[in-house]
């Protein structure tokens, strides 16, 4: 779409939310154009100032509520001002669907729109073991919370009603621990992850710790009872500070040590129900891809059942804890450190398989979907955090005979507007070797 010409913006209106966007705002329609009014529900009235020009349109600030439907009463202190969880205000009902329509409309935007599509399964508040927070300092001391909507500011947070009270508990006493040990420049941000057994902290930061903060941090880990402190800098792997236990997490009920800063999935409660999809449709399958892998949330559930797995991903770290994992439980699964994106597996690489365990990151796999539309493998389970990428993705292999058979999404950000999914793909008949 155009984007609006930069002139002063329209003045004060009245306005009917006729829908939400894709980001959860209320999308609403006036003379000077469209406008995207957050913490807004469809049918309601307000009183809005339209504030700077956007993609499509106007963001707007709401400033009156008119008249409309009963809203749903947000559960935390900071809705309204931190820059997560702005669909707190949705009725459950309204919430459910907007998630499940984001997937739909997706895949209707490929051509796609009569894919069966589930139900949303929605984990419980309280179920976040994965935080990434914003650090800034505040005259003497240091704000830990999250970041303003638009903006570098930070909102100070002394409770969050999505996170696990493991982490919730420890976010003042941390906040408070830190003001004496980190010098200026502070890190950027700063990551918690609920481990089995303790906190992983991870700094991230544009520079190296120094003397003074590396004996400060292996302090502070033995202050609050911290497994792991780390600091991220520049490109490479981060640097442990402070062991004081290796982090570990349980994947098809097998231990797996956490590297520094390793992607997990941000509930228990998703990373079961991905396992519990991988198992309820890959009956059968007796070798296995794991194409950007980590450290095996799909493939260790299915090397544990006994078959033949195969996992491949860009980073050496999760695959070597991946590695360990399997050679302790004496699982069927190897390891290949690749870029899937300039070498994607392909030709006899990928025949050798009966399935194909894909969950990339947010930019999707185009380049391994290619691939695949041109194998032989007969069955693909994607999982994906991006209902778009996916939709272009699940394109490329329903053109080349694959049926998108099952949709899951999965609500593991609760009231964001990201939602989660797992989906089977499978052909009745491969394509002939040539």
């Amino acid at each position: 779409m155009r984007r609006p010409a930069r002139h002063r913006p329209p003045p004060v209106a009245e306005v009917l939310v006729e829908s939400l966007g894709a980001g959860g705002d209320g999308l609403a329609s006036t003379p000077a154009g469209r406008v995207f009014v957050p913490f807004t529900l469809p049918g309601e009235r307000w009183r809005v100032r339209p504030e700077r020009p956007v993609e499509g349109g106007w963001l707007a600030t709401p400033l009156e509520r008119l008249d409309g439907p009963e809203r749903a009463e947000p559960v935390c202190p900071h809705f309204g001002t931190c820059g997560g969880c702005r669909l707190q205000h949705l009725p459950a009902d309204a919430y459910a669907a907007f998630k499940r329509d984001r997937v739909r409309a997706a895949l209707a935007r490929r051509g796609l729109g009569d894919a069966p599509v589930e139900e949303v399964r929605t984990a419980l508040p309280r179920s976040r073991r994965r935080l990434r927070l914003a650090l800034a300092r505040e005259g003497g001391g240091l704000r830990l919370g999250f970041r303003q909507r638009g903006s570098r500011a930070v909102v100070p947070v002394a409770s969050c009603p999505i996170a696990r009270p493991e982490l919730e508990t420890l976010l003042a006493p941390l906040a408070a621990g830190l003001v004496p040990v980190l010098a200026p420049s502070y890190p950027a941000e700063l990551s918690l992850t609920l481990a089995e057994n303790g906190v992983d902290v991870l700094l991230h930061a544009d520079r190296t710790p120094s003397l003074p903060e590396r004996e400060g941090l292996a302090a502070l880990a033995d202050q609050l009872d911290l497994a792991r402190v780390a600091w991220g800098a520049g490109e490479g792997p981060p640097e442990p500070i402070a062991e004081r236990r290796a982090p570990f997490v349980r994947l098809a009920d097998v231990p797996v040590v956490l590297p520094p800063g390793a992607f997990l999935q941000a509930t228990t409660y998703a990373e079961a129900e991905l396992a519990a999809a991988v198992r309820d449709w890959s009956a059968g399958a007796r070798s296995a891809a794991d194409l950007y892998a980590g450290l095996g949330t799909l493939g260790l559930p299915l090397a544990a059942a006994g078959a033949r797995v195969h996992a491949v991903e860009l980073a050496g770290e999760p695959l070597r804890a991946l590695q360990a994992a399997a050679n302790a439980r004496h699982l069927p699964l190897t390891t290949e450190v690749r870029d899937l994106v300039r070498r994607p597996l392909a030709g006899p690489e990928l025949d050798r398989f009966d399935l194909v365990l894909l969950d990339p990151p947010r930019a999707g796999a185009l380049a391994q979907a290619q691939a695949l539309a041109q194998s032989r493998v007969p069955r693909v389970l994607y999982a994906a955090c991006d209902p778009g990428t996916f939709a272009r993705d699940a394109r490329v292999l329903t053109d080349a005979g694959f049926r998108l058979r099952q949709v899951r999404p999965i609500d593991q950000f609760l009231y964001s507007p990201e939602v989660e999914l797992i989906a089977r793909l499978e052909r009745d008949v491969a394509p002939a070797l040539p």
